[in-house]
């Protein structure tokens, strides 16, 4: 087994849950979409080491309520994902949205 430089042996990473705002995983339609698909499926094993501007990843951040760069890439790779699945899932839901009151509905990011 491998050492780090302080003598302590490096044992199999623990990784951080992503930290999402309340309300669960699918906080914006296209993660919704994206889980129903079954795109969030599966371990999360890809890595990513980017830099990216400030203001944008902020804007991002503030839009589904976390700073979490895992759930910011996250959010942000679902809306390219599905993008051409909105309109079906629009049509599919249509009924479901037209019976929900105005303040609801204030609330969700389409």
């Amino acid at each position: 087994m491998a050492t780090a430089k302080t003598g302590q042996p490096h044992g199999p990473r623990r990784h951080a849950a992503t930290k999402l705002p309340p309300g669960g995983e699918s906080c914006t339609v296209a993660l919704r979409i994206a889980e129903g698909l079954g795109l969030l499926d599966g371990p999360k094993t890809k890595h990513f080491n980017a830099k990216v501007p400030p203001r944008l990843f902020q804007a991002a951040a503030k839009r589904i309520g976390t700073t979490s760069p895992a759930a910011v890439i996250t959010a942000a790779l679902a809306s390219l994902a599905t993008e051409d699945e909105l309109g079906p899932w629009l049509a599919r839901n249509w009924g479901t949205l037209a019976d929900t009151p105005p303040e609801v509905l204030d609330q969700i990011d389409l």
